[in-house]
């Protein structure tokens, strides 16, 4: 990724992300890991339709950290009944008294990895302890999915 591109996502879910730009302003990289056989699923019919959707995940939804330490972070998009639509990701963040704010994280296109990867480096100076909560909200075609997440920062 260049070094222009700015990934405001934790997302990976994970929100630590936005916090750790809203302290420092570093770039955070991203990347993604496909499958093997991921260009060759196909949806087999059932019978019955199947609505056309995703689901969001991240992992870890929770996590715990020291101003200092990285937490790394896996968005998985699953497609469901042959989605195909790019999905816009966005990141709500509250970290009250000290941050609150909503930022755009980017645009997923299919054929979607089997996984993003986001590595989060909670900034030396943050305040500890302190609890960020945030929500990441895909949306797509007319679906829209969201996850909750938590970054507990520590002494």
């Amino acid at each position: 990724m260049s070094p222009g591109v700015r990934v405001i996502l934790i997302a990976s879910a994970a929100m630590l992300i936005i916090v750790a730009i809203s302290f420092s302003g570093q770039v955070l990289p991203l990347y993604g890991i496909r499958s093997p056989d991921t260009a060759s699923h196909s949806l087999v019919g059932t019978g019955t339709s199947r609505e056309s959707s995703f689901i969001l995940t991240v992992i870890p939804a929770e996590a715990r950290a020291r101003p200092g330490d990285p937490v790394d972070y896996t968005v998985i998009i699953t497609p469901q009944g042959g989605f195909h639509e790019p999905i816009s990701l966005e990141l709500d963040i509250d970290a009250e008294p000290v941050f609150k704010g909503s930022y755009n994280a980017g645009v997923l296109k299919p054929p979607y990895l089997s996984s993003y990867e986001y590595r989060v480096v909670v900034p030396p100076q943050a305040p500890a302890p302190l609890t960020v909560r945030g929500t990441l909200t895909a949306e797509g075609g007319d679906q829209r999915n969201m996850v909750e997440l938590v970054l507990y920062i520590t002494q």
